[in-house]
């Protein structure tokens, strides 16, 4: 498995939150950040600035585990560390052999044309596995 390098934050914000927290962070830090988007099978908007290293998530309607995290510590929560990597698939499979966990897979070509014009193929592994924290290992690009 090839590491490429840390490639975002995603910091979690209230859904009423999020074109706010967009406008205000573009603004003061000159970020990129688009307009948000939802997820297509995930109860999320998203808005990433790839270049900027940030992305704001957004539960949708209090549903999904970014809700939880919200209602059990409240507001200024940051979600998963993004380290990108050359190749998901091979990735995958180093990880599986070494018995590491993914929580969730997540390929945006697979998603709605919002989702699909930047695509990335991400592993989500399991934070029992990595202290607590939500680590995520991202492929940008066509594969």
């Amino acid at each position: 498995m090839k590491v490429k390098g840390f490639n975002r934050v995603e910091l979690i914000v209230r859904e009423d939150q999020i074109q706010d927290a967009v406008r205000q962070f573009n603004e003061l830090l000159g970020l990129k950040l688009p307009k948000p988007i939802s997820i297509q099978g995930q109860p999320v908007w998203s808005s990433t600035d790839f270049d900027g290293g940030l992305e704001f998530v957004a539960p949708v309607d209090g549903k999904g585990p970014f809700a939880t995290r919200l209602a059990e510590h409240g507001a200024g929560q940051i979600g998963p560390l993004v380290w990108e990597i050359e190749d998901a698939n091979a990735a995958r499979e180093w990880l599986v052999a070494r018995g590491y966990r993914i929580f969730f897979e997540y390929d945006s070509t697979q998603g709605n044309a919002a989702e699909a014009s930047t695509p990335v193929h991400q592993l989500v592994l399991d934070p029992e596995q990595w202290f607590g924290f939500h680590v995520t290992l991202m492929q940008r690009g066509r594969r």
